[in-house]
């Protein structure tokens, strides 16, 4: 009985624990069907916003935008007419042909069904069955390929989307479902035979038919239309032309595999019969008769430089507005109907092109023998390009390399208002009338940088001064001062100039976020004609910056605008800051203190400003400038081969800047840039940049004192505390160069002051030095200032001149004059050899006078000795009583020094 209770309690135990075991079993499978349930849905909902947020917006496609059937026109508008009056008509320049759907073989069209899509009459754009096996690829780790229907590789070819991935896929799929919703089977197939890509240049099948069987597509037989059809799955492979060293038939070979596969397509989908497929199989096989034809001649009309220059960037925006090809948007701009609006200015533009059509205006010549190139771009206040000369000389062809909007050179000094000034004034940090030091700022390579354009430091300099003679050094200092992060933004964000942050260039970090490339010039990549116009045509603007254009809007053949190209202006810096730039930056041109830059841009009776710009041995020079009017930027420089600008040349940019700018103003009053108002005046010295204070009038150069103008807010608060009065000795010195002058030492006791003697002109005075610390460079030049700091009067010590007490000069007398009736006569103070000289005292004058007897009795006189000197005058005798004249001493002759004798030679 017992054992029996034992065995049952047992067996319910282990039917327990089995039940445990299931329950606990399906409570984890429970958990993760919940598990699984949660997450689906979270991946449901990921995907619903995903294809919501990234797929939708950009699923839909205007198929009307791509329609080719009319030639397209670029039209201006008259300045005084307000008019649209016609410039150009652009004609196709691809090779391609554009056949209406009513006109394509059926046998094309069947061979096309056939191998590319066998279910395209039945699928809404997407064959599920082929897009299933396509993700199957996917997950088994291999290419995604395959899967597309027509109308996803119509849309493929019609849009930038060639990259193989998940998002392309999904994207191809949402757009083709939309796309046949709004869009017969006949229409895609039009435009899907007329947009394929079959090798040899050629773009649809009628221009294909044209080129590989030399007869028009309408005229094809199945036979052809397979092997047509069959280039297009991969050109590179299937082009009959393409050939093999070891196999000069290597493409016709398979060609005729892929067109006898189309073939067997078309009979097992019931499009041909067995009969047909057998006579174009054996037409095939004894092979095609292909007569690789010219296809249709390409225009041979060239585009002017800014004609072409509109073609590319409406090219450029239909792209990124319809998300379409580079091939679909030249079909649009060159066949599509297009009404373009151009923003030339025809009488600007004829101006530059006389210019630039005119060799002499530029005949220099390189040592290997190139011919110095030019660039040029006008843009006026409204953000327009008016006119771009892209090269010097006649433009032959088209597509030919535009040194003004493609070509990328170092801008130099001429990017100086970009970086540092514009970017310090706007920021608070600098006015025009701050004050620098032009020395060197450290050592570079073992010499003084940076150096300076005029071979010499300047020294202490007012910012608009160094912009006036393009200083390096204080360029440099005032990137410092704002820092690189800050100028590198005013560039990108502020100018829309593209540098260089980070990147890793021919296996080198290069960077823009340094002194050299932003105070400098010496950017990474350069900068482009056209990016240096837009950028200095902010400061004539008050500051606005305006995205530059072409043209302002395209319509399509209805007249619907499809692309408005207004610009939207940002205040890229403040107005005032834009007064303070074009105010100094007019100094570089009308050269108030002598030592500008930009006087060969100079014309007279308008009001014009603007900035030089030169790399490293003259390689590149530059001139931007404006007017209240228009602004211009003029490169020039030797394109394949850059090498110095040969001497004489001066600056060729500036040169070529007037050509052009002179004449476009010839009739415009003249004016100034606009004015914010509110300044008001105040003295400041030209070495601090502070308040002028007493001191600063006792300059030894003169006066230091100059008024100025400051917007609120910008003026200086504190006085000069750079001027520091003290006494030196202005010592009389011959200098290095050999010339004579002064130089001030500290004065000594020794050293002539004010009422010491009467006859010692004063030395010592009271002048104002300045008290600056520099840092000086090894090796590099001095300062042209540097005589008068303060640390150089210390530096050079006590007055070596004046060592002794001072004693009355020495003064040289001719005793011949003496005669001592007449006190005028009489020997000076201080003359040598007369110091006991005593007008009642014969014995100490300069020459012995005989007394004259006059005998009162017959007693004879004494004679007197022989006179030893000259005689007195009669006049001045001192009785009316005539006396013998003395014979005069016999004076020697002075002797002349020998010659000294030649040094030798070394």
């Amino acid at each position: 009985m017992g054992t029996t209770t034992n065995s049952n309690e047992k067996k319910r135990k282990k039917k327990g624990g089995i039940g445990r075991v299931i329950a606990g079993f399906f409570k984890i499978l429970g958990t993760l069907i919940l598990i699984g349930i949660v997450t689906c849905a979270f991946l449901a909902c990921f995907a619903v916003d995903y294809i919501k947020e990234v797929i939708l917006p950009d699923a839909h496609v205007e198929a009307q935008s791509y329609s080719t059937a009319l030639a397209s026109t670029i039209y201006y508008i008259d300045k005084n007419t307000g008019q649209e009056v016609e410039y150009q008509s652009l004609y196709g320049t691809e090779n391609r042909v554009w056949i209406k759907y009513d006109e394509i073989p059926e046998d094309l069209i069947n061979a096309t069904i056939a191998i590319e899509d066998k279910r395209f009459e039945e699928h809404s754009g997407v064959d599920w069955l082929r897009t299933g096996r396509a993700v199957l690829s996917m997950l088994e780790g291999r290419n995604i390929q395959g899967g597309s229907t027509l109308t996803q590789q119509l849309l493929k070819n019609m849009t930038q989307y060639k990259d193989v991935t998940v998002k392309r896929k999904i994207l191809e799929i949402f757009r083709a479902l939309d796309f046949e919703k709004n869009h017969t089977k006949k229409e895609i197939l039009e435009l899907y035979l007329n947009y394929i890509f079959l090798g040899q240049k050629c773009y649809g099948v009628a221009t294909a038919a044209e080129y590989y069987f030399g007869k028009d597509v309408r005229n094809l037989s199945l036979a052809e239309c397979a092997s047509l059809i069959s280039i297009t799955n991969n050109p590179s492979i299937y082009n009959p032309y393409i050939m093999k060293a070891d196999n000069p038939t290597w493409g016709r070979d398979n060609n005729a595999e892929r067109a006898l596969n189309v073939l067997s397509q078309m009979l097992e989908q019931g499009k041909i019969t067995q009969s047909e497929h057998d006579r174009a199989a054996a037409e095939i096989r004894a092979g095609l008769n292909f007569t690789q034809g010219e296809g249709d001649e390409e225009n041979t009309t060239v585009l002017s430089w800014y004609s072409e220059q509109v073609v590319q960037d409406v090219m450029r925006d239909l792209q990124e507005k319809f998300q379409c090809s580079s091939e679909v948007a030249s079909n649009m701009v060159y066949s599509g109907g297009l009404k373009i609006y151009a923003c030339i200015d025809p009488e600007v533009q004829a101006v530059v092109d006389q210019v630039y059509l005119n060799r002499e205006n530029l005949p220099q010549v390189s040592s290997k023998g190139e011919q110095l190139e030019s660039a040029a771009v006008v843009i006026d206040n409204e953000g327009n390009v008016v006119a771009i000369a892209g090269a010097m000389g006649e433009k032959q062809a088209n597509k030919v390399w535009n040194y003004a909007t493609r070509a990328s050179r170092q801008p130099g000094s001429s990017i100086k208002p970009l970086s540092a000034y514009a970017p310090g004034i706007d920021l608070g940090i600098i006015t025009p009338h701050s004050v620098f030091d032009d020395t060197p700022v450290s050592v570079v390579g073992g010499r003084a940088w940076p150096s300076n354009s005029y071979a010499y430091y300047w020294g202490r300099e007012l910012v608009s001064k160094a912009v006036e003679q393009s200083s390096n050094a204080v360029a440099v200092r005032v990137v410092q001062a704002i820092g690189v992060e800050q100028s590198f933004d005013y560039m990108e964000n502020r100018f829309h100039i593209d540098l260089v942050d980070s990147e890793v260039i021919r296996g080198k970090e290069a960077t823009d976020k340094d002194y050299s490339p932003l105070a400098l010039g010496g950017v990474t990549k350069g900068i482009s004609v056209l990016d240096m116009a837009t950028a200095y045509s902010v400061f004539p603007r008050s500051g606005i910056y305006l995205a530059p254009r072409t043209y302002s809007k395209v319509t399509d053949s209805d007249g619907k605008v499809i692309l408005d190209n207004t610009s939207e202006p940002e205040q890229a810096v403040k107005a005032t800051t834009a007064w303070y730039v074009n105010d100094m930056l007019k100094d570089v041109i009308r050269n108030p203190s002598g030592v500008a830059t930009g006087t060969e841009a100079y014309f007279p009776d308008m009001t014009i400003a603007g900035k030089t710009g030169s790399t490293n041995d003259y390689r590149d020079r530059w001139f931007v400038g404006y007017s209240p009017y228009y602004t211009t930027a003029v490169w020039t420089g030797y394109a394949d081969y850059p090498e110095r600008i040969g001497p004489g040349s001066k600056n060729p940019a500036a040169q070529m800047w007037r050509r052009i700018m002179e004449p476009i103003h010839q009739d415009l009053e003249n004016k100034d840039f606009p004015d914010p108002g509110g300044r008001e005046t105040v003295n400041i010295c030209l070495d601090s940049g502070m308040r002028a204070g007493p001191s600063c009038a006792q300059d030894p150069r003169g006066n230091r004192v100059i008024a100025a103008q400051f917007f609120p807010g910008t003026q200086p608060s504190g006085h000069c505390e750079v001027h520091t009065a003290i006494e030196v000795c202005a010592a009389p010195v011959t200098k290095e160069d050999g010339s004579t002058g002064v130089r001030y030492y500290q004065a000594t006791e020794f050293c002539p002051r004010e009422g010491n003697v009467a006859e010692i002109e004063p030395t010592v005075r009271t002048i104002a030095l300045l008290a600056v610390d520099r840092e000086y460079v090894n090796g590099a030049k001095v300062a042209r200032d540097e005589e008068y700091l303060l640390s150089n009067v210390e530096h050079m010590g006590p007055c070596p001149v004046h060592t002794e007490p001072l004693k009355p000069p020495v003064t040289e007398y001719d005793p011949s004059i003496f005669n001592p009736e007449d006190p005028a006569t009489y020997p000076p103070e201080g003359a040598e050899g007369y110091e006991n000289f005593d007008p009642s005292d014969p014995a100490t004058w300069p020459i012995t006078v005989p007394p004259v007897y006059v005998s009162p009795s017959p007693t004879p006189s004494v004679e007197p000795p022989p006179p030893a000197v000259t005689t007195i005058p009669p006049e001045a005798s001192p009785t009316p009583e005539p006396t013998p004249t003395p014979t005069p001493l016999p004076t020697e002759e002075p002797v002349p020094e020998p010659p000294p004798e030649a040094e030798p030679e070394l």
